[in-house]
């Protein structure tokens, strides 16, 4: 028999399997059509097997092989055909039909295929729920003349206009607009439940519905179907996935969509759900070609010559909200609008930095994570694009808090580093000190560790120290935050005496772990060269690359990898 056609493929049909499960090759051999390959050989197996077998070459009983094969292919192929004839039937007797004399002057509808409904039928405007556009909540779509298409774009991209398709055709008298828009009118919307499942590949029919409700009811209801569709001749694709090792085999089938529309509608002008409930027609092939617009959409298209400026509106008033302590929703693109403006940033410069130095100080939540993205990268945009005499009044302490050697973002924002750099120069100790006096709320704790860093200090800072740490420690609202950096600072500007002096006093209005705290760092635990834990308070959780040597876990003080 492995002198024989059938014997020899048999073979090469094997070979081919073993070299797909092997790595490398096996990939190759799939990106060239292996399957297909493998698919061939078994065809000539059976075949060369019937026909060796019929001339007596081999026991003509092997007959039997490639006729139960074929003959269960089209025989699944006949009943695949006349189930999807019965399903077709039965959808069709069953789908509503017309149920709304749709107006668009009266009736917006709200659709999932609101871009491809409006590009190939005749309505002058289609919606979808869309919650990534506010405050909206929508994206509205029309096809426009081409002549209306040079609309200008805000600097958000929220106006989008591109060409559209009809068929397989580009369409040359048309565009589409798509821009957010709340439904105007009363809502007609059409609900899809269940999913086709295309991608898997079922060997089933997949129905969906679709509901369509007006007003909060449903007041009609249309079911369509798709099915992969086996080919009139066996295509086989047999295939090993080498990463795996698996092998697996199917036929080259489609995707075809049955025929479900009522009987008595014109299947060429009404094609689904939407078209055939509401009575909404395809266009045709020369009301495209002769395309003139909808004078609905004429307000619309005036309206929308001065969102661009309406949109810069919202950016900066998001901005000024954000640079004054808030916390806005503000779009990821929020810093490339505001850009744009130069010297409408100036008036904000001092709140912008004095916010962006706060922001580059905390962590955010977990829930907050992307929205703090969002207002720290804004920020940072904005500032780049600050004019350069209000630039340079903000340049020196975004210095010392953002560049000095304690941002983990140093590397983020390189643009905004070098004008920093640029505009003033590496700050001198009477700088921190300066503001270590002038310093009101969080932004005492950034002098403190600054002047840690530098390890000296005058005198009279000295003494402000001192006693501001005697104050606080008093106070039951003084932060743990500003009394360790107070602590880590006096002792690397060699105050330790006066630290261990007072330590049961510091401890009295403290977290419980703070007396270890204090007893680890004075015992030189967790010092490194910068100074005593790394110059760093007790909690602190920014982004700075620099963080507390001292880390707090299972009751204990343990030194964290730096």
């Amino acid at each position: 028999m492995f002198k024989t056609v059938s014997g020899i493929s048999a073979i090469a049909f094997a070979v081919l399997l073993f070299l797909q499960v092997i790595p490398v090759l096996g990939l190759f051999i799939l990106i060239f059509g292996g399957p297909y390959l493998a698919g061939l050989l078994l065809h000539v197996f059976l075949v060369a097997l019937a026909v060796e077998s019929w001339l007596r070459r081999i026991p003509r009983a092997l007959i039997a092989i490639p006729l139960v094969a074929y003959g269960s292919y089209f025989g699944l192929y006949v009943y695949q055909t006349i189930d999807i004839a019965r399903v077709s039937a039965e959808l069709r007797k069953a789908n509503s039909g017309k149920v709304l004399d749709f107006n668009a002057e009266v009736h917006s509808l709200v659709t999932p295929n609101a871009q491809a409904f409006v590009s190939s039928h005749k309505v002058s405007a289609a919606y979808e729920s869309n919650a990534n556009f506010e405050p909206e909540g929508y994206l509205s779509y029309r096809l426009i003349r081409t002549d209306q298409c040079k609309i200008e774009r805000d600097s958000q991209n929220r106006i989008q206009t591109w060409g559209a398709r009809f068929g397989d055709k580009a369409i040359t008298t048309a565009c589409l607009l798509r821009f957010p828009e709340r439904p105007p009118y009363q809502v007609v919307s059409v609900a899809k439940i269940g999913d086709e499942e295309v991608w898997k590949h079922k060997a089933g029919i997949s129905a969906q519905i679709s509901e369509l409700t007006l007003d909060g009811k449903v007041i009609g209801v249309y079911r369509t179907a798709s099915v992969w569709r086996l080919p009139a001749f066996p295509v086989l694709m047999i295939g090993c996935f080498p990463m795996a090792p698996r092998c697996g085999a199917d036929f080259n089938r489609s995707h075809v969509t049955l025929d479900t529309i009522p009987d008595g509608l014109d299947r060429e002008r009404f094609d689904g759900p939407e078209s055939v409930m509401l009575g909404i027609p395809k266009y045709s092939s020369a009301e495209i070609a002769e395309f003139r617009g909808y004078p609905q959409n004429e307000p619309t298209l005036a309206w929308l010559v001065d969102e661009p400026a309406r949109v810069q509106e919202r950016m900066f008033s998001l901005l000024k909200e954000l640079a004054e302590g808030g916390y806005p929703r503000v779009p990821g693109a929020i810093g490339f609008s505001v850009a744009r403006d130069p010297a409408r940033l100036a008036p904000l410069a001092e709140a912008m930095a004095n916010r962006f130095i706060e922001l580059s100080n905390i962590r955010p939540s977990n829930a907050d994570g992307q929205e703090y993205n969002y207002r720290y990268e804004g920020l940072a945009k904005a500032l780049t694009a600050v004019p350069d005499d209000a630039f340079a009044k903000v340049a020196a302490p975004l210095h010392a808090y953002f560049v000095d050697g304690m941002s983990a973002s140093f590397q983020q924002f390189p643009e905004l580093i070098g004008r920093i750099q640029r505009a003033s120069g590496r700050q001198t100790p009477d700088f921190y000190e300066t503001d270590f006096v002038a310093a009101r709320g969080y932004r005492r704790l950034f002098p403190t560790l600054a002047i840690c860093r530098i390890g000296r200090a005058s005198p009279a800072v000295i003494s402000e120290m001192r006693a501001r740490i005697l104050r606080g420690s008093a106070d039951t609202t003084f932060d743990v935050d500003s009394k360790s950096a107070l602590i880590v600072t006096l002792l690397k500007l060699g105050q330790e005496s006066f630290v261990r002096e007072y330590k049961s006093f510091f401890a009295a209005n403290a977290p419980a772990n703070f007396g270890s705290w204090m007893e680890a760092v004075l015992s030189g635990k967790g010092a490194t060269e910068i100074g005593p834990n790394n110059c760093m308070s007790m909690d602190w959780n920014g982004r700075r690359v620099a963080k507390p040597s001292l880390a707090w876990a299972n009751g204990v003080w343990y030194v964290r990898p730096l």
